[in-house]
């Protein structure tokens, strides 16, 4: 197993603080499934595309905001899907974004994509 998949992460950091919502989709694979930060569920990546154009827009709840990820684990589940687990925080030092990132990312063909994500608020109390 090599890091390679890692790139996902940097990749998704970069598109968040870019507020850059097709960067940030062009990650996932067309099938994918994705639980947002207050618990939405989206099965799609053109319904993903919509969300993620909604909170980055001007006057958008992820508008300017900016995070970073620390990588805490890479779980290989088979040969081509390996789980990644980050931290999520705000870079402000204010931290409503404090929350853990799961990408599970699968390998199809060559090219590695997110076909599965979960970004689960963490209680600051």
């Amino acid at each position: 197993m090599t890091a390679e998949p890692l790139h996902l992460l940097a990749q998704y950091e970069n598109a968040f603080n870019t507020n850059d919502a097709d960067a940030m989709n062009a990650l996932f694979w067309d099938d994918c499934t994705f639980v947002n930060f207050s618990g939405a569920l989206v099965t799609d990546r053109s319904e993903l595309l919509a969300k993620q154009r909604f909170v980055f827009a001007a006057g958008g709840p992820l508008h300017n905001i900016s995070v970073r990820y620390g990588h805490e684990a890479t779980v290989p589940l088979a040969p081509t899907v390996v789980q990644i687990v980050a931290r999520q925080r705000t870079r402000d030092g204010i931290d409503p974004m404090h929350g853990v990132l799961i990408l599970t990312a699968e390998k199809r063909n060559t090219e590695w994509r997110i076909r599965l994500g979960q970004n689960t608020p963490v209680s600051t109390g």
